[in-house]
């Protein structure tokens, strides 16, 4: 970018230099453009002109990444305030998340007490079913004593005086006037059916045993409950006091201090014939009842906060079995919406996106994974939860399956994917065999989610693909590229504005990034072949043209690492292709250099 030339300081100015103006046409082109795609993504996105909004930071944020890419001359300064304003907004975002942590946690303490109210409630539930249970234990075991004792007396006795017991004792026990719960008149007088139930009442009766000495805590723990309640309470009313005691004292201080303010600033009309400390006290008396009712105000209860909601396990079924009504119905969108906004995320899940992937629609109708994928990235701001790398390769897939690349590039400028370098192999596959506007929107799609994973071969074969040579080499100058990353680079994309930037010198080197061997025999191994003797050929024709150029025998001299063989493949290449003048030049310089070889090789 050229230097513009300084003016004179305007009127008005107080004599500081100001910017020129722009004069380039380039320049004054590129600040239009750059104000009408953000007016075009406000308005998309229906940002307001007033007041925070995260959509409309985003927007200006990339607006002025374009600039500072743009301008050279500035970028230091341009980066360096752009890295403030980032700080600070990343310390304000942090300082709002630690408070609503910290407001979350004083909640859950101040509603202990209530938890354990219903605890203590809950114990006395069940022993109180535990007395009922005993009571009925101890009059089934009455009622089979008495019929062992008849069962033995009729054992011990002839069959002829079975009768008269047996009249006697129908004369003590007689049957009682309702059956017994449970069974019929035939199982009452049944011998192995009553025998069952015993066993199955001696069971129950085991199992209830065990359960008291396993589930139940013994009634002694309830005393030291209500002890530590009680020292709980009689804590948290201390701190109440104390709470309380330091906000009407702060609340003083404050009205203290501004009419300390407001005497030392208006010394002259109210407070002419006080002392500052006349003025306080009598500030003070003026604002004890506000005080009062400010600080009536400001106590906070968490009676109506419950963290353990009893019902809640039966909500999150009921919302379950909702979704699964919806799905079943065939109400996609609706399905995709309640499963998006699903409490606790129970929905957000690989298997509820198995659940919609696995349904086939006609051509032309909405895809219900598409439909789904929507909802997920819509309530991420709200959830506040990224999905997962294998979840947002599975949206974007969904997307371009049904060619909806506004939908990615959506998703992606408002930060709302996991990136992962297979996501950025999906767009970058994406682009093959497109037209030219869809490559130009979906490259940098895969640059910018390649950026974000550290593959750098893969981003500056992206920058390349869309032209953007010198680009490319800064990011790799940045990234500290090697010598294979450079050729990986250029096997990638072979073209000439590469392979002639990369035989130059770049940053404070005086050597060029590749020789030129190394480059042309590259190039002579991919489909591209032809590139590298255009190279050669460009190379030669700087040089006939007299521009300051090494010649193609220096070239052949300082490059030590391509040997005789790929030198002679390199010239047969300019033969076939008709440069005979590039390959007897080649064919010269590497026979004089395999000579002098040879010469200083040999013993002397």
């Amino acid at each position: 970018m050229t230097e513009l030339p300084q003016q004179s300081p305007r009127p008005g100015s107080g004599g500081k230099r100001v910017l020129p103006p722009i004069s380039s046409e380039v320049e004054r082109q590129f600040i239009q453009d750059l104000q009408e795609n953000v007016y075009v993504e406000m308005a998309r996105l229906n940002c307001p002109d007033q007041g925070p909004d995260e959509q409309r930071y985003i927007i200006y944020k990339d607006a002025f990444n374009k600039l500072i890419e743009h301008v050279t001359a500035y970028r230091p300064l341009l980066t360096a305030i752009k890295a403030e304003y980032e700080n600070c907004i990343e310390t304000i975002e942090r300082g709002q998340k630690e408070s609503f942590y910290l407001s979350g946690k004083v909640k859950a303490m101040a509603a202990e007490q209530t938890t354990l109210n219903y605890y203590q409630r809950r114990t006395d539930e069940l022993q109180h079913r535990m007395a009922v249970v005993h009571a009925d234990n101890e009059k089934l075991r009455e009622e089979l004593e008495s019929l062992q004792e008849t069962q033995e007396e009729l054992d011990g006795i002839p069959e002829q005086d079975v009768d008269e017991v047996s009249s006697k004792k129908s004369k003590v026990y007689t049957l009682p006037d309702k059956l017994i719960p449970g069974l019929s008149l035939e199982e009452s007088t049944d011998m192995v059916c009553l025998q069952r139930k015993i066993e199955e009442c001696q069971q129950l009766v085991q199992n209830l045993k065990q359960s008291k000495q396993t589930r139940y805590a013994p009634r002694r723990q309830k005393e030291q409950l209500k002890h530590q309640l009680a020292s709980k309470s009689k804590a948290k009313e201390h701190v109440s006091e104390q709470n309380l005691h330091l906000k009407a004292r702060c609340l003083k201080l404050r009205v203290a201090l501004d009419t300390l303010k407001a005497y030392y600033k208006d010394s002259q009309h109210s407070f002419t014939s006080f002392s500052p400390a006349e003025a306080v006290a009598l500030a003070l008396a003026r604002s004890g009842s506000k005080m009062s009712v400010n600080s009536a105000d400001t106590a906070t209860t968490f009676d109506d906060d419950d963290p353990t909601k009893e019902r809640e396990a039966e909500m999150l079924l009921e919302y379950i079995e909702h979704f699964n009504d919806l799905f079943e119905e065939g109400r996609y969108s609706d399905a995709a919406m309640h499963a998006a906004n699903s409490p606790k995320g129970i929905l957000r899940n690989p298997e509820t996106l198995a659940r919609f992937k696995a349904i086939h629609v006609k051509p032309g109708k909405l895809s219900p994974l598409l439909a789904y994928c929507e909802a997920l990235m819509s309530s991420v701001p709200a959830v506040g939860i990224l999905p997962n790398a294998e979840t947002s390769l599975e949206c974007v897939k969904s997307a371009l399956q049904e060619d909806r690349l506004d939908l990615v590039t959506h998703w992606i400028a408002q930060k709302r994917l996991t990136c992962s370098e297979p996501l950025g192999h999906l767009l970058y596959n994406y682009t093959q065999g497109k037209n030219t506007e869809i490559v130009n929107k979906c490259l940098p799609l895969a640059q910018a989610v390649y950026t974000k994973v550290g593959a750098h071969i893969q981003s500056a074969v992206c920058m390349c693909k869309q032209g953007r040579v010198r680009a490319m080499m800064e990011y790799a100058h940045n990234a500290k590229f090697s010598k294979d990353a450079y050729v990986g680079v250029l096997v990638a994309c072979p073209t000439l504005a590469l392979a002639e930037v990369l035989v130059q010198p770049y940053g404070d080197s005086n050597t060029p990034v590749l020789p030129v061997g190394t480059v042309v025999s590259e190039l002579l191994r991919t489909e591209s072949h032809q590139v590298g003797v255009q190279l050669l050929d460009k190379i030669h024709s700087n040089i006939q043209s007299g521009t300051s150029h090494p010649s193609l025998k220096d070239i052949v001299f300082s490059d030590p690492t391509t040997n005789i063989h790929a030198w002679l493949q390199i010239i047969r290449s300019c033969q076939d292709s008709g440069l005979y003048d590039v390959g007897i030049e080649l064919l010269a310089a590497v026979t004089v250099l395999e000579a002098i070889k040879k010469a200083t090789s040999s013993p002397t």
